[in-house]
């Protein structure tokens, strides 16, 4: 596996077989079941660097959408407004069709105060989900595993214990072309609850 990361290149060696075992056991759950366990990886990633729940979980809301939207469409281009690169990147809301301009300010000062993985896996989350929106998906997604292998990369270069993957394969990929039904992904959280 050579897969390049954003911060160091390579995909740590110790890494290799951990990633390999994760993604063979993703390849039977769906893009809407990996979405939650990124999600939940996420967490797990707040957690490690300290982030409060108050804080994050507003972006946190927005990502578990994802799970239960019926048009994936409509999730991406409203969550592509509050990613970071858009937050600290623009200067202006004049495009913008669903931000505010206090939410853009707070997010503005929570990004700029974040670890840089952080906002890097935030953009793993919304590439999963969005990488393969308009196309037909082939050999189970591979653009969608390479998002995750990355993901699980940043989790185990911190020692962050890797989530098991056991109760996401409900959601098999094997439901609605690959995407899988719809489901109430914050029943997962562990940092928000419905």
């Amino acid at each position: 596996m050579s897969e390049k990361t954003e911060d160091n290149g390579e995909i740590s060696p110790f890494s290799v077989a951990v990633i390999e075992s994760v993604i063979e056991n993703l390849k039977c759950v769906s893009i809407r079941g990996r979405m939650a366990y990124l999600i939940c990886s996420f967490e797990e990633l707040l957690q490690y660097y300290k982030c409060r729940k108050e804080e994050w979980g507003w972006i946190l809301e927005k990502l578990w959408s994802y799970t239960k939207i019926q048009y994936l469409d409509d999730w991406m281009y409203e969550l592509a407004e509050y990613m970071p690169n858009s937050i600290l990147e623009d200067t202006s809301l004049e495009d913008a069709e669903y931000i505010t301009e206090n939410r853009f300010n707070g997010l503005h000062k929570l990004y700029n105060n974040a670890n840089k993985e952080i906002l890097y896996f935030i953009m793993l989350i919304y590439e999963c989900g969005t990488c393969e929106l308009y196309s037909k998906l082939c050999g189970r997604s591979s653009g969608t595993l390479e998002k995750a292998a990355k993901a699980i990369d940043i989790l185990e270069r911190h020692k962050i214990d890797v989530i098991d993957i056991t109760p996401f394969k409900i959601y098999s990929f094997d439901e609605c072309d690959g995407w899988g039904s719809r489901f109430e992904g914050k029943t997962l959280s562990k940092m928000i609850r419905t």
